[in-house]
């Protein structure tokens, strides 16, 4: 039987969490009929920048990177999307983290497969999951805090996965959305199905502070859960480039503590040898780090 819950964002939050920023997406309307309206760039790295503010104090604690490389097989166009974060040495003595999460998509942002191997503070994860099968989600698990398994989806529901999310999200027809118009989709995540939501704000102008360039901008905010990092009241707001390449540019929420801001540093297009070079790097420091 399908277990749905709701999401609540833990650990994942400041480091890979920066991945969250579309998790948290949703209109009360079928997914199907959310049909995205650009596509994802072939060779596409983006780079973060997490911070912690708490009133005058400012902390660099992390930095992520979200690349995209296109897949043919034959006339069949898949993607595979990575997302990887690490939190900065002089912070791993309070929350070490290398961690890689990697789907491999359809055209329709549909996943197939997906795995979240890493480190995270005291928890370390190697999960593969399968999701070709449209009445079953399937997951081999390699740690210890989660058993494999399966679970039997209702209705052919869809699911997508944290990398999958991020991409729909991005790519959804926001310009056709009026201010309050809400979104919903399906998460898998550690065993379960989580569903949550996001509430569409409008366009809007956001200054980058080290550039001073103005981005023309969506903005949306998606629904915080009580009880967790959170307290009842706070929000996060996300903000992406309202146009072709729908760049996620700036993310920020607020926690019982201070606040996460998230800042894109860089967009490039990589090529498919300099690509693989970064993605094999990326991959030998989480490696590496999980043997400490």
């Amino acid at each position: 039987m399908m277990r749905i819950r709701p999401f609540y964002l833990k650990e994942t939050l400041l480091f890979s969490g920066v991945f969250c920023w579309a998790i948290l997406a949703i209109p009360f309307q079928a997914l199907a009929q959310l049909n995205p309206s650009s596509s994802p760039h072939d060779g596409e790295r983006l780079d973060y920048l997490i911070t912690y503010e708490w009133g005058p104090f400012y902390l660099s604690v992390g930095d992520a990177s979200f690349t995209t490389v296109q897949l043919q097989y034959g006339e069949i166009t898949m993607w595979s999307f990575e997302g990887w974060g690490a939190s900065k040495n002089h912070w791993n003595w309070f929350y070490p983290v290398q961690s890689i999460y990697s789907s491999v998509a359809e055209s329709d942002f549909n996943p197939r497969h997906f795995q979240r191997k890493g480190r995270e503070g005291s928890h370390r994860y190697d999960r593969w999951y399968d999701l070709s099968n449209t009445a079953q989600v399937s997951w081999t698990s390699q740690d210890m805090e989660l058993q494999s398994g399966s679970m039997l989806l209702q209705n052919d529901t869809r699911v997508l996965d944290l990398m999958t999310a991020v991409h729909w999200c991005r790519h959804l027809p926001w310009e056709s959305y009026a201010p309050g118009d809400t979104v919903s989709m399906n998460l898998i995540l550690d065993g379960s199905i989580h569903t949550t939501s996001i509430a569409f704000e409008g366009p809007t102008d956001w200054t980058d502070p080290e550039t001073l360039i103005v981005h023309r901008c969506w903005a949306f905010q998606p629904k915080l859960i009580d009880g967790t990092v959170f307290k009842e009241g706070d929000h996060m707001r996300v903000l992406v480039s309202a146009d072709e390449q729908r760049l996620p540019l700036f993310i920020e929420t607020e926690l019982v503590i201070g606040a996460a801001k998230i800042y894109l540093l860089r967009n490039q297009l990589l090529s498919p040898d300099v690509m693989k070079s970064f993605r094999d790097s990326t991959e030998q420091r989480r490696n590496t780090f999980m043997s400490q």
